[in-house]
């Protein structure tokens, strides 16, 4: 059989399997290549070898028209909110993305009585100390006329009812001074059906001072208080304690738990 008719038998042959294959691989991309031996530079006088690496040319060639699916190289995927960097092969890179906290603020601690407060004095409260051994100071002096009790019940005159006592109410004069018990930042201050104008003070460790029935405050939220700085004043009492007469409403609690906060009150002679 002549050599020549046996090269070009094997040359169509070869060819008509790369166009196959080449169409399988273009099919969802819709693009068709002419494959005609014309085209391929392909004739009855070329000898194998020469059709042989022409058809690998073109394989060659096919396979780079592929779309290439997903991200390219170089790119990556990014999410809002997301803590890392995902590129497409899989690998992370070790960028470090910063979260936004309850208040707002970059890198700030998460705590609801928090928020709104600046990055500056939320990294002024982590620095604080409290724990269960930690003194305070009277916030006024007087005598205590409602004590702090959360296992029974209190007499609250003006009520004419027994409840619990998340605090105590000190007896006091309408506009005395009212000193920070603790060293502290100003959290928040607000105004409150049963106490009136109140400020939160985080002291240090989760723990929260609270003073109510005050009146002219001397700080603002997010300000940092010296213990024994005043604060604020003594105000008219809420009709809820008009019978109690003038008072402070003080109060102590770790992560919302109230706590007795005569056991953190320094006595003095």
């Amino acid at each position: 059989m002549d050599k020549k008719f046996v090269a070009a038998v094997a040359v169509c042959v070869v060819a008509l399997f790369a166009v196959a294959a080449g169409t399988i691989l273009l099919g969802q991309k819709g693009a068709s290549f002419r494959t005609t031996n014309a085209e391929l530079g392909i004739t009855t006088e070329n000898n194998m070898d020469v059709a042989q690496d022409l058809v690998k040319q073109f394989e060659t060639e096919v396979a780079s028209g592929v779309d290439r699916v997903g991200p390219q190289d170089g790119e990556v995927n990014r999410k809002e909110g997301d803590t890392k960097i995902v590129s497409a092969n899989g690998d992370v890179n070790q960028e470090t993305s910063k979260t936004v906290e309850a208040n707002g603020e970059t890198g700030a601690i998460a705590n609801e009585e928090y928020r709104g407060l600046s990055s500056e004095a939320t990294a002024q409260i982590e620095l604080l100390k409290f724990d269960a051994h930690s003194q305070m100071l009277w916030p006024v002096e007087g005598n205590i006329i409602i004590p702090f009790d959360m296992e029974s019940t209190v007499y609250y005159s003006t009520l004419d009812e027994y409840k619990t006592s998340p605090g105590i109410v000190i007896q006091s004069s309408k506009g005395t001074a009212i000193k920070a018990a603790a060293s502290g930042v100003i959290t928040k201050i607000d105004k409150q059906e049963e106490l009136g104008l109140c400020m939160k003070q985080a002291v240090g460790n989760d723990y929260i001072a609270t003073y109510g029935q005050i009146t002219n405050p001397e700080v603002e939220v997010g300000d940092y208080v010296e213990a024994g700085q005043v604060i604020a004043y003594v105000a008219k009492p809420s009709k809820y304690y008009s019978k109690e007469g003038d008072n402070l409403y003080f109060s102590l609690a770790k992560k919302n738990k109230k706590v007795d906060p005569l056991k953190h009150i320094v006595y003095e002679d």
